[in-house]
Parts: structure tokens; C-alpha cells; sequence
């Protein structure tokens, strides 16, 4: 039988620790025992005070003076712009034939009619902003079909240049956009 130096030097230090000597050895002390106490109840915590969430920090307002308290006029407000839209005669509409993707324009008197397509369009009013102000126009119009035009439009409302997406206004043929007013 061989034996290997390593299995020789294990078997001479277990036999050292079986006859008792400690010159070698690591004494570990014993585990100190397994206590179950109670747990003891946590004294009780006021709730933080709430924090606004991350971004919406508010600010108080900065103290009114004692003169401005009392004169309601001169309170810290933007001035109110003006709603004066200038009245035109002459809405001028844009037309895109979803089949073809041909665009036109059409001309149409406030208080008349048009027909486009399969849809009849009447032109109640046109209106523009005016002078000073950010240029705008806005069409009040009703669209109907031309084969029901004693049932209910598919749009009646007012339609601004300036958000042509707020409404679509046509049917499966054609789309209407202001283009503007005179």
C-alpha cells in the first residue's frame, strides 16, 4: 500500500489532537444559549408631515402691503386681452379628396352654401383676429351629406385656423381646413 504525504501528515495531526495535545489547536468558544424574549412594542411615531411630491414644491404668496389690502384694483393679475374678432364675408376653405389626393380651395360667401364632393357646407359667419394680435380666422359652418340634408349634420361648430386637428371636419372623401377669411 502507498501512502501519500498528505494522508500521512493528516493522520499525524489527528492522532496529536486525539492524545490531548493542544499546542496546535484553536480552542472555539461554546454558542451562548438560545434565549426567546418578547418583543418589546416600538414606541409610538408621529407620522412625518407631508411633503409635496418631487417638482410640485408650492411657495406661499408674498405678503400683501397693508394700502394694496384694501384697494381691490390693483391686485396682481395679467391685463385681459381683448376677444374682439373683426367680422370678414368670405371663407376660404381647403380641400383635401382623400381619393385622388388632389387639394382645392373654395370660396364661400358668409351665409351661403357649397357643394363639395357628396357634402353640401353653409357658411354662417367668418371672423378674423384683429390687428395687434396673433393673425387667426375662424369659420362657423354646418357640413351635411347631400343624400340626407333633413337629418342631423356630421359637423356643426366653429373651425380655427390656428388648430386644424381639433376638428376633423369631412367624410370618407373629403377633409375641410381653414385656410382663411376676407
Amino acid at each position: 500500500m502507498r501512502f501519500c504525504a498528505a494522508t500521512a501528515v493528516l493522520t499525524l495531526l489527528a492522532g496529536s489532537l486525539a492524545w490531548g495535545q493542544t499546542d496546535n489547536a484553536v480552542v472555539v468558544p461554546p454558542a451562548p444559549p438560545i434565549v426567546s424574549a418578547p418583543l418589546a412594542s416600538p414606541a409610538p411615531v408621529a407620522p412625518p408631515a407631508a411633503q409635496p411630491p418631487p417638482g410640485l414644491v408650492q411657495t406661499q404668496p408674498p405678503p400683501v402691503p397693508a394700502a394694496a389690502a384694501t384697494d381691490s384694483s390693483t391686485a396682481d393679475a395679467a391685463p385681459a386681452t381683448p376677444n374682439n374678432w373683426v367680422v370678414g364675408t368670405t371663407a376660404l376653405l381647403g380641400v383635401l379628396d382623400k381619393v385622388d389626393g388632389s387639394t382645392t380651395k373654395i370660396s364661400i360667401p358668409a351665409g351661403g352654401q357649397a357643394n363639395v364632393g357628396d357634402l353640401q357646407i353653409s357658411v354662417q359667419s367668418c371672423v378674423n383676429r384683429p390687428a395687434g394680435q396673433l393673425p387667426d380666422a375662424a369659420i362657423f359652418l354646418t357640413v351635411q351629406p347631400l343624400s340626407n340634408t333633413a337629418g342631423p349634420p356630421l359637423f356643426r361648430g366653429w373651425m380655427v385656423r390656428s388648430t386644424p386637428g381639433a376638428t376633423v371636419v369631412g367624410d370618407a372623401g373629403e377633409i375641410f381646413r381653414v385656410m382663411g377669411c376676407s
